[in-house]
């Protein structure tokens, strides 16, 4: 259904909502739950898939519904310097992915998500997704899922547009400039990126120190925003 999904939303030009709509429909009958809530059909659909010995997420990824579905789980202990100090974080490694949303799905396996943050604050990494010494891994996934949750728990309300930049800015910034486009605004990152890219415009990018000057800058700045918004909250600490 699914993959249906895709081709309706991807291929056929049918309008997301429509696409959606029509997968909805399709998994109400497929479980015979004509009438339920989205969120009660995935409860069941979870119950479905952990019946048979996978773990599963579901929901939208930049837009779009997919599935993530994986075998095995495995709780790891890191730490992760952010820029109010060093604290250890518990990462979920995912292993034995059967399906890992659109994005796979579109690029046979070449990009896709790599991680993501629980709203209990767990770090959670696709295995093969990543080397596991690489930057990547350790900039890409652990700092930027890292301040995600740091983040969750001190702006209760947050939206996804503030956790991205704030993200960014505790990340390599250089690196997220293509992505930025102002006009995508159902995604997060496009519109973080959008407003990175406009407050480094006058920053030398060349200049490594002056990068993380003006991301500190910034995220302090930001951090001031947030706590007027959502109200100033206990520090929170990893673990």
């Amino acid at each position: 259904m699914y993959q249906i999904y895709y081709r309706d939303t991807f291929y056929c030009g049918l309008p997301e909502a429509e696409a959606a709509e029509k997968l909805l429909a399709g998994l109400k009958a497929l479980l015979n739950m004509p009438n339920a809530e989205e969120a009660l059909l995935t409860e069941r659909l979870h119950a479905v898939f952990e019946a048979e010995g996978y773990h599963a997420l579901f929901g939208k990824t930049q837009g779009y519904y997919g599935p993530y579905v994986w075998r095995e789980t495995v709780p790891t202990a890191y730490q992760v310097e952010l820029p109010n100090g060093t604290a250890e974080y518990t990462v979920n490694i995912l292993k034995g992915f059967v399906f890992r949303s659109w994005m796979d799905y579109l690029t046979f396996g070449r990009f896709g998500t790599g991680g993501w943050a629980s709203p209990d604050g767990t770090i959670n990494c696709i295995e093969q997704a990543y080397d596991f010494e690489s930057e990547r891994f350790l900039v890409s996934l652990l700092k930027h899922e890292a301040q995600h949750t740091v983040d969750m728990k001190q702006f209760p309300g947050i939206t996804p547009a503030e956790l991205e930049y704030r993200a960014k800015l505790v990340g390599l910034l250089q690196k997220f400039l293509p992505e930025a486009d102002e006009s995508r605004t159902g995604d997060s990152h496009a519109m973080a990126s959008a407003r990175i890219k406009r407050e480094f415009a006058d920053t030398d990018q060349r200049s490594l120190s002056c990068v993380q000057a003006r991301a500190l800058e910034l995220l302090h700045a930001h951090t001031d925003e947030m706590e007027e918004k959502y109200g100033k909250q206990k520090a929170v600490s990893g673990g």
